[in-house]
């Protein structure tokens, strides 16, 4: 009998470890089903996102203000670390227009070994959250302050480029800043670097509209298939195309009539601890100093890395539930490896996930051959980097972020909700004039106050309701109630019970939508029926929850609670009740039943028809 026990005792402990183990890493469980048809399926998906992250790699390593081969390591590091902790198979960690732009705002004007330690910060934040579980924080951020948010980002980016494509250099502080540079130097514009740049994004938007192509017959099918093949891969097509005719002007005239792009050092990076310390200005700038110099940036970037990461995750999880703290701690795994290889700060990217939905991608191992792609690319293509102009990196990014910016949001937010729209037009308007994280945080705290706001004014469905014999007045807030409506709750209660229902008609206060309340709000509800027991005036409470109950009782206060309004017609119609105790609390029936039936009563007019 003991060994039983003892066998069945260490299978239950071999079940629960075996179950924590592929929590932990669910490449576990993926393998355990792994089929040849999703073996050829991610290998497809995962070597068209890395065809498609070499070039965005290196276009988001120059918006940063890093080299190519900065961007590169950072697409292929978080990939490989994805691939056993990642939780949703369409989320491909690398760099992203996002990150890049964040990365540029608190590291321009700093060396690499800031950039480099900023990473490994982020990674070191995202997973503090994960194991202190913060992941319900990124639910306060709702899409119109993050849909602005990715708008004002992306048109920092599209503005920031335009140098790039005119071909022009110059040092801006800021997005309104930008747009002075490019109006003062727009006649030194080298039409060189508009041509390419300008064909370059006719190219890519004509490129990016094949993939509509459908038809019916095989024949077609074929075309539409070799269509969509080149709509997906149109960034390295496009890249590809212009650095061979730069490569051309190069070996045939050594002039190159644009601008190209900087070099990388050829090879795989090495590994090695992040930079504690770095040298800048003939000086040594220890730890403590180099964090004070990236200031809120050690913040801001890994809470919207997370924002970014969890955003995707719920796009492509088909109304699934989304592990939010595993995806922090893939996240924060990610880039502290990241500051291993000397990469940038990362986080997913919903063009990257909908090239791999496109893809036909079936389990995350499709990261395996995005990174395979990446690493071949950093081994053998490093000293082709520096032929791809200038220009037509930003081409790539412009046509990236345009399409980032919502703006069927706009017609939407008017006619739905005015209020989420000056929240989505205040976070764009301030992140352009005073930063991204300045308008992030102020978006955050309109919908702090709106929301306290719709708290502290409910609406409530005022009613006049006809018995057998008496007439009696119904309100019914239509939310929760906490301590700051209760100034509210109490006046507006009182004026309706003495002007229209003239201090001697019943009043009956539906409890419905309470499913508890603070200490403040009892008092209240005390405060409440104390007025109307002065003026002579019934006050009944109907619908109430178990703890508003129990509170009452608890405060020996003389409040008249009934189950549901049925219970409470009886009693004012003359049946009689017996009271559960003698305390001054009447509670008629502890609530059995939380749910609302008044919708079973036919309401014959409003109470200002009536009365």
């Amino acid at each position: 009998m003991t060994r039983k026990i003892k066998e069945t005792l260490r299978q239950d402990h071999g079940s629960r470890l075996k179950k924590c183990l592929f929590r932990l890493v669910p490449l576990l469980e993926t393998l355990q089903n792994y089929t040849r048809f999703d073996f050829i399926s991610d290998m497809i998906a995962g070597t068209t996102v890395g065809l498609t992250m070499l070039p965005q790699s290196i276009a988001y390593a120059a918006l940063a203000g890093l080299t190519p081969q900065c961007g590169l390591n950072s697409a292929f590091v978080g990939v490989f670390v994805y691939l056993f902790f990642g939780t949703t198979r369409e989320v491909f960690i690398g760099p992203s227009s996002l990150m890049a732009i964040l990365t540029y705002e608190y590291t321009k004007d700093l060396t690499n070994d800031h950039v480099i330690l900023l990473t490994f910060i982020c990674g070191c934040v995202e997973l503090a959250m994960s194991l202190l579980r913060l992941g319900f924080l990124v639910e306060l951020i709702s899409v119109p302050v993050s849909s602005g948010f990715t708008a004002a980002t992306s048109i920092i980016i599209v503005v920031s480029q335009l140098k790039g494509l005119l071909g022009i250099s110059y040092k801006a502080s800021n997005f309104l800043d930008n747009f002075v540079q490019i109006a003062q130097r727009l006649p030194q514009a080298h039409y060189g670097d508009v041509l390419v740049g300008v064909t370059g994004c006719v190219s890519l938007l004509f490129l990016r509209k094949l993939k509509d192509f459908s038809s019916v017959n095989k024949k077609s099918k074929i075309v539409s298939k070799i269509f969509w093949f080149l709509s997906t891969g149109r960034n390295a097509l496009i890249v590809l195309i212009f650095s061979s005719i730069a490569h051309y002007y190069k070996t045939t005239t050594n002039k190159v009539p644009f601008t190209l792009s900087k070099g990388a050092n050829g090879g795989l990076p090495r590994l090695e601890l992040p930079p504690f310390e770095t040298h800048m200005n003939n000086r040594t700038i220890p730890l403590k100093e180099m964090v004070q110099d990236l200031g809120a940036g050690v913040f801001i970037i890994p809470i919207v890395s997370v924002l970014a990461n969890i955003s995707i995750a719920k796009a492509f999880a088909n109304g699934g539930m989304v592990r939010a703290t595993q995806e922090m701690f893939t996240l924060g795994i990610c880039n502290i490896a990241n500051s291993l290889f000397q990469a940038m700060p990362s986080c997913g990217a919903f063009t990257r996930s909908a090239v791999a939905s496109a893809s036909g991608i079936r389990t995350s191992v499709a990261n395996l051959y995005s990174g395979a792609v990446v690493m071949l690319g950093l081994h053998f293509l490093s000293p082709y980097f520096q032929y791809i102009p200038r220009s037509t990196l930003s081409a790539v990014l412009i046509c990236a972020c345009i399409f980032l910016i919502e703006t069927d949001l706009v017609p939407l937010l008017w006619k739905e909700n005015k209020m989420n729209l000056f929240t989505f037009l205040i976070t764009i308007a301030l992140s352009l004039c005073f930063g991204v994280e300045i308008g992030l945080l102020i978006g955050v705290v309109c919908d702090a106050c709106y929301l306290l706001y719709l708290w502290a004014r409910p609406d409530m469905v005022l009613e006049f309701q006809d018995t057998v014999t008496n007439p009696y007045i119904l309100v019914r807030p239509n939310m929760g109630f906490f301590f700051p409506a209760v100034n509210y709750v109490y006046s507006t209660v009182n004026k309706i019970a003495i002007t229209k229902g003239q201090s001697r008609f019943p009043f009956v206060f539906d409890c419905v939508n309470f499913k508890r309340a603070d200490y403040t709000a009892v008092k209240g509800l005390v405060l409440l029926s104390k007025d109307f027991q002065r003026r002579g005036q019934e006050l009944y409470f109907i619908n109430v929850s178990n703890s508003i109950v129990s509170f009452c009782a608890t405060l020996k206060s003389p409040l008249k609670c009934f189950r549901d309004r049925t219970e409470m017609e009886l009693t004012i119609c003359g049946a009689k009740m017996d009271p559960i105790n003698k305390t001054e609390v009447t509670v008629i029936n502890e609530v059995a039943n939380e749910k609302d039936n008044s919708d079973k009563d036919e309401f014959e007019t409003l109470m200002l028809s009536k009365l």
